[in-house]
């Protein structure tokens, strides 16, 4: 007497382990885990970026002026006969000094981001846009500097000392705007957060 003994099937991948909540999750990689965004907007970095530049440029005239000048109480001032040769130094020497400065401030920015994510990462909401303690301090230590100095027609901002002045003041003031997020944490946490105000804020001084 002979039994059907039915063939076996496909075997079926044990289901993945979930939670009640709802269905299983796939397992996070690395890479996604490290790539978490920071506390300000990238739209807010790239608006702020632009926002000093624009004003960066703006300080072009008095800069001009500043170049020619230089140039003409230089040695090489009695090297350049012609008019026209001394007027394509000066733009190639203001281009390039002005690409200069346009590059440090990208670097500092990517900076003030980058300890931002890692060191203190509270942030604020205005606007529906949420923006955090570093990329205020690189905000305030930069555009305000670069649009006064466009206003009053000065050729460096560094020339007064009440520039380094409002760069301490800036690096202070704003921790404290966001002291209810640092405030018990402890004192090593605070003198931290302080420290690195003051340093991103004394960084824009390079710029």
């Amino acid at each position: 007497m002979s039994v059907d003994v039915p063939a076996p099937g496909p075997l079926e991948p044990p289901p993945l382990r979930g939670t009640d909540d709802g269905p299983p999750r796939a397992p996070r990689s690395r890479t996604q885990k490290k790539r978490r965004p920071g506390p300000t907007d990238r739209r807010l970095w790239l608006i702020a970026y632009a926002l000093t530049v624009a004003a960066l440029l703006s300080r072009t005239p008095v800069l001009h002026d500043t170049v020619r000048r230089r140039l003409q109480d230089s040695e090489m001032a009695g090297l350049v006969q012609d008019e026209r040769m001394e007027t394509l130094a000066v733009n190639v020497g203001l281009l390039l000094a002005v690409l200069l400065s346009m590059l440090l401030l990208g670097i500092f920015y990517s900076l003030a981001a980058t300890v931002e994510k890692h060191v203190f990462t509270a942030r604020r909401t205005v606007g529906g846009r949420g923006f955090g303690l570093f990329f205020t301090v690189a905000l305030l230590c930069t555009l305000p500097v670069h649009a006064v100095s466009a206003a009053l027609g000065l050729s460096s901002p560094k020339g007064s000392g009440l520039s380094y002045l409002y760069v301490l003041a800036v690096g202070l003031a704003v921790p404290l705007w966001f002291r209810a997020d640092w405030r018990g944490r402890g004192r090593r946490k605070s003198v931290t957060v302080f420290a690195f105000s003051l340093g991103v804020a004394g960084l824009s001084l390079l710029v």
